[in-house]
């Protein structure tokens, strides 16, 4: 039993990887709905955006690879991912990202 539970732990770096990306995250979302609540424009709001977009792809792009690469990670997701890839659902089930905010979705 013992072994089992040692086996399921995922790794310290996997932890310190998946808290940067969280962080990201909800910088990213937390800034849009500010920029969306407040109607604010502009090159320097998108420039913005992008980078805390960037610094969020480039950490969530981390944790996957850390998840592909790394035995330990591995044997805790289990055998039962017959691809080898793991799905965005593992990561973040809970982030959904809107290609449209407001009322102009239609427009």
């Amino acid at each position: 039993m013992r072994s089992m539970t040692v086996e399921n732990a995922v790794c310290e770096t996997y932890d310190a990887l998946f808290a940067q990306c969280d962080t990201a995250r909800k910088q990213w979302n937390e800034r849009r709905a500010e920029i969306s609540d407040f109607g604010l424009r502009g090159k320097g709001i998108d420039n913005e955006l992008r980078c805390l977009q960037a610094k969020f792809a480039k950490s969530y792009a981390m944790v996957r690879n850390h998840l592909r690469d790394c035995d330990r990670c591995q044997s805790a997701r289990g055998v039962d991912d017959v691809t080898g890839y793991e799905s965005h659902a593992r990561i973040y089930p809970e982030f959904r990202l809107p290609l449209f905010s407001g009322n102009n979705a239609g427009a």
